[in-house]
């Protein structure tokens, strides 16, 4: 394995006073990466599959997590995250993604295991015309009906359906309801009746998902994290940043509710280096990965016809004591290694 570079510098944090990045000691780390391949059971997007890739749940535990998958660009749709081991390749073509043991982009080292986000398409949404069905039929009026003309309309409801392939489709069903109470004779005797027309007006919207962009080797997204319980300290490596200001925490909120934007996004480095930031009192937090680069607008990449994929690991570390009075300083730790990492060809 590589030796390490280390370099490190001090920042001024803007107004933390409760929670503060930082370099820490990695004496009794917990590794929050789960160490088995598969995709991560997103709190708003169901997984492929259950089993090619697997479905992981990591919402148990002790220090048991949830993710959610947010937008970041209108040119894609949510990313899904999965976890992946460099040495081992994984066929999922069925839903349009394949990982090589040895990608075109992003190879962390052999035998770890890091969370690689795949970009996502935009979905496509179909609104059909409205459908209408009606039905009639005629009672007795009840006693104490008048005759007259009377339409009661239901408001409108909503059912939604998801397929397994993630197609979505939702209907809004209105219900109108025409009632007619008039006289009319019955074996010569007059009588009320009522003549029921029921209108059902059905708008059906179908939302197909995206596609995986580049089979998946687009490693890019925006992710939420929410801890069950709050961490002491929380260490985020972030490995191959190569475009600035892209990548890196965009906000995390501590043990009292407290949200701080601290848009603290990292500078580009060498092919295949290593950068970490650690958070404090941390019970959820929101991270930026990877650029996707000129090809969708972002002038500033390196990448002409490809993005900047970047891969986060998470691990635990202990509450730094000896830090507690530093108050607003933020310290950013980053470490270089070289991979073995081609980049893509321009």
């Amino acid at each position: 394995m590589s030796k390490f570079k280390v370099l490190t510098r001090v920042l001024a944090a803007s107004t933390i006073s409760i929670g503060f990045l930082s370099v820490t000691s990695a004496a009794h780390a917990a590794n929050l990466v789960p160490q088995q391949e598969g995709e991560i059971k997103l709190t708003n997007l169901a997984c492929l599959s259950n089993t090619n890739p697997k479905c992981i749940n990591t919402s148990s535990g002790a220090n048991a997590y949830t993710v959610t998958s947010l937008n970041y660009d209108p040119q894609f749709s949510e990313s899904r995250l999965f976890v992946d081991k460099r040495d081992v390749a994984n066929d999922y073509s069925s839903f349009g993604i394949q990982f090589l043991a040895q990608d075109a982009g992003t190879n962390p080292a052999l035998e770890e295991y890091w969370f690689r986000p795949v970009a996502y398409t935009p979905a496509t949404q179909k609104i059909d015309p409205p459908k209408s069905n009606t039905s009639k039929q005629t009672i007795d009026a009840p006693a104490g009906a008048s005759i007259g003309t009377a339409t009661t309309t239901t408001p409108t409801t909503t059912e939604t359906t998801t397929s397994s392939d993630g197609k979505k489709i939702i209907k809004n069903i209105t219900v109108e309801t025409t009632t007619v109470t008039k006289q009319k004779k019955v074996n010569g005797v007059n009588k009320l009746i009522q003549e029921i027309t029921t209108k059902t007006i059905t708008q059906t919207t179908t939302i197909t998902p995206g596609k995986p962009v580049e089979k998946g080797q687009l490693e890019v997204g925006k992710f939420q994290f929410d801890f069950k319980n709050p961490l002491a300290g929380l260490k985020l490596n972030f490995f191959d940043v190569e475009d600035s200001k892209h990548t890196g925490v965009l906000s995390y909120t501590n043990s009292e509710g407290k949200t701080f934007s601290i848009q603290e996004l990292l500078a580009g480095q060498e092919n295949g280096n290593l950068q970490s930031l650690t958070i404090h009192d941390v019970r959820s937090f929101v991270v930026q990965l990877g650029n996707p680069g000129k090809k969708y607008g972002y002038n500033d990449s390196q990448f002409d016809t490809t993005g900047d994929g970047v891969n986060l690991q998470l691990e635990t570390v202990p509450e730094p004591g000896n830090m507690a009075g530093l108050g607003a300083l933020a310290i950013l730790g980053m470490m270089s290694r070289r991979q073995f990492k081609q980049k893509k060809t321009v």
